[in-house]
């Protein structure tokens, strides 16, 4: 599958690049940062899917999904953009937008988003003569949510004892945003399995989460308590 990617943010093209780089099968064939060169690589080139931000040097990425329209390309888009007004998803779904990406977004997000557009034109491409049921809803309904997990229930490699060392770290900050680097001491434990109780605390709603990219390219995480009393039964039910 032949992937374009249109970003203005060189710290988010770079990470988009090193995600696209991981999967099977796909390939980078051009990197804009507008939406003229944009559409002039559209013009000239094959491509499958374009990776796409909204916000691009004053002017809007769906410009780029307007000109897919008026010249009957069948080419899937998936927004990465840190757009979350309610108008412009909107609009997004209006033009039929894929997938729909905010910033910032995790490894596994970005490769479902990919290979949920790869597996609809494989589907696609086998299909001949009239289609069955299955194959129609393989292509229209969304894939099956997972299972959710019991109260109680944590991601393997996680621990009820460790998740609330890490609650009972964030209880003695003072109130306002912090960082992994600002836990990691009371726990103990290394940055990355602070970040992986962090990532868990924040995708249950009982922390918020923000980032930007730092001076040296990499995104840093700042995070602010949602739900104390969560955090509360947590340190208490560890020990």
């Amino acid at each position: 599958m032949r992937v374009l990617i249109v970003e203005d943010d060189p710290m988010v093209m770079r990470l988009n690049v090193d995600y696209l780089n991981r999967l099977d099968d796909v390939q980078l064939v051009a990197q804009c940062d507008s939406v003229p060169s944009a559409v002039e690589v559209l013009d000239q080139e094959s491509v499958d899917l374009i990776l796409l931000d909204v916000y691009l040097r004053n002017r809007s990425g769906l410009e780029v999904i307007r000109h897919l329209q008026r010249t009957g390309r069948d080419i899937d888009v998936v927004l990465i953009t840190a757009a979350t007004e309610t108008e412009t998803v909107r609009t997004a779904r209006r033009l039929g937008v894929n997938d729909y990406l905010v910033k910032p977004f995790t490894f596994e997000r970005f490769r479902d988003a990919v290979q949920a557009c790869r597996q609809a034109r494989k589907t696609l491409e086998g299909l001949s003569g009239q289609v069955a049921q299955q194959d129609i809803d393989r292509l229209f309904q969304p894939m099956s949510a997972p299972e959710p997990r019991r109260p109680g229930d944590l991601p393997k490699g996680l621990t009820v004892t460790s998740l609330g060392q890490v609650a009972q770290a964030i209880l003695a900050l003072a109130d306002g945003s912090f960082t992994t680097e600002t836990v990691m001491p009371a726990t103990g434990m290394s940055r990355v399995s602070v970040r992986k109780y962090l990532k868990y605390l924040t995708e249950n709603g009982v922390l918020a989460e923000s980032f930007h990219y730092g001076q040296v390219g990499r995104p840093s995480f700042t995070y602010r308590c949602q739900d104390r009393t969560a955090l509360e039964r947590l340190a208490t039910s560890s020990s």
